[in-house]
């Protein structure tokens, strides 16, 4: 007769397929808890991942160590697409009292040093950006060869280490105050500050593409939010 045999086929299968399910439930929670410990282990604050450092610093005037701090700029057009690069700071001193960044801290930006990095170096059309982004129609370096930052405000922030900074903002000669968020850090005693900034350059009377100049750019107008992503680094 057949049917035992049958029976038998049947009972194997479903063993076989119990302990399979188990062991793939198994994987799946092992999986998930690892997924957990790694997210935990990790620090995601203010668009850069680091772990969090308590900020404490002693009193005093810290110089700006412009080799090492930079500024990533980022342009975009309203379809989407952007250009970026980065500048130098050309000086700066960040005053510290109580552990506190103190309203005497102030940087300038060496605006000759731009540069265009999301297009080959070689390629014959960084050069155009570069030199468009120098003459007048943007930031006119030879007239204005810098840029300047000054703390007008500070307040804490929602999480340690960081601060609201509110400061004067000039550009071309025009001074405007402009607020971000920034996060504060102690490396072995060098301050390194990180920001995101935002700020419209049509404010700066920087009016090419610009759509709060020119009604009749279509697609080829240029977002006149301009967005810095500042690495600061200060030393006593």
């Amino acid at each position: 007769m057949k049917f035992p045999i049958i029976n038998s086929l049947i009972t194997i299968f479903l063993i076989a397929g119990f302990y399979s399910c188990g062991t793939s439930s198994e994987k799946k929670d092992d999986h998930s808890h690892h997924q957990q410990e790694e997210s935990a282990s990790h620090s995601h604050d203010h668009g850069h991942s680091h772990k969090a450092e308590t900020m404490t610093l002693s009193d005093g005037s810290y110089k700006v160590d412009t080799e090492k701090s930079f500024i990533k700029w980022t342009g975009k057009k309203i379809t989407g697409s952007s250009h970026f690069g980065k500048l130098k700071l050309a000086s700066g001193t960040v005053a510290v009292s109580g552990s506190q960044i103190g309203t005497d801290s102030e940087f300038s930006v060496d605006m000759t040093t731009i540069t265009v990095e999301d297009i080959p170096a070689d390629d014959a059309k960084n050069g155009k950006l570069k030199g468009h982004l120098e003459n007048d129609d943007f930031f006119s370096t030879t007239k204005f060869p810098t840029t300047t930052f000054k703390v007008t405000q500070i307040a804490k922030g929602e999480k340690e280490g960081m601060i609201n900074v509110t400061g004067d903002l000039t550009i071309k000669g025009i001074t405007k105050s402009i607020s971000f968020p920034a996060h504060i850090m102690n490396h072995d005693g060098t301050l390194h500050a990180m920001a995101d900034i935002v700020f419209n350059r049509a404010e700066f009377d920087i009016k090419y593409k610009s759509s709060s100049f020119f009604s009749d750019l279509g697609d080829k107008a240029i977002n006149d939010d301009i967005e810095l992503e500042l690495h600061l680094y200060a030393q006593k």
